[in-house]
């Protein structure tokens, strides 16, 4: 299902780190000696981040996760309040087209979530081909850029989680013709 699993564990370790999430990353690690597409040192980069968060408590891990991404607006997982002022109605527009598009390729996100939030872009984009998933995610770069270096500028160590999908999204920053960001 998934052409591109390397996204997808990237939006795993984006949502919220509940005892599920916890005690799935062990499976985490050892699904990153099987995958296939890594490029350059984007298995090391995980494989950090996952024994990173192995190493926190659990109630530390939380309340990381939730200082960084629900308290601080400068790192708020929805792609469109990083391109968009919050009263701005374009939003309406755009997550409308995201999910417009995700039905066009007869995908749709859980319930639980907005269509411009990361983890959802990202397991949608992981449904797709290499050049596909490449201008999907060029169309959402400049949002994934300015949350990557927000996320750098208050050292959160999710920052790096980042890397290997702006290297996908080949660090596009115009949007192509028909993109939905």
């Amino acid at each position: 299902m998934f052409c591109q699993p390397v996204l997808h564990l990237v939006a795993l370790l984006l949502d919220y780190p509940d005892a599920e999430l916890r005690q799935a990353l062990p499976e985490f690690a050892a699904a990153l000696d099987t995958l296939s597409g890594l490029q350059g040192d984007e298995k090391s980069l995980l494989c950090g981040h996952i024994q990173w968060m192995q190493a926190q408590a659990p109630l530390q891990l939380e309340a990381l996760y939730v200082d960084t991404f629900d308290w601080n607006p400068r790192c708020d997982l929805h792609l469109s309040n990083h391109l968009l002022p919050e009263d701005d109605r374009e939003r309406g527009t755009v997550l409308v087209r995201l999910l417009d598009h995700y039905s066009a390729h007869g995908w749709l996100p859980e319930d639980r979530a907005l269509p411009d939030y990361l983890p959802v872009v990202l397991d949608f984009a992981a449904t797709l081909e290499p050049d596909e998933a490449r201008v999907f995610l060029g169309s959402a770069a400049e949002g994934i850029g300015i949350l990557r270096d927000n996320l750098r500028e208050s050292q959160s160590p999710y920052a790096v989680l980042l890397e290997p999908v702006l290297h996908r999204a080949h660090f596009l920053s115009s949007m192509p013709v028909g993109a939905p960001l």
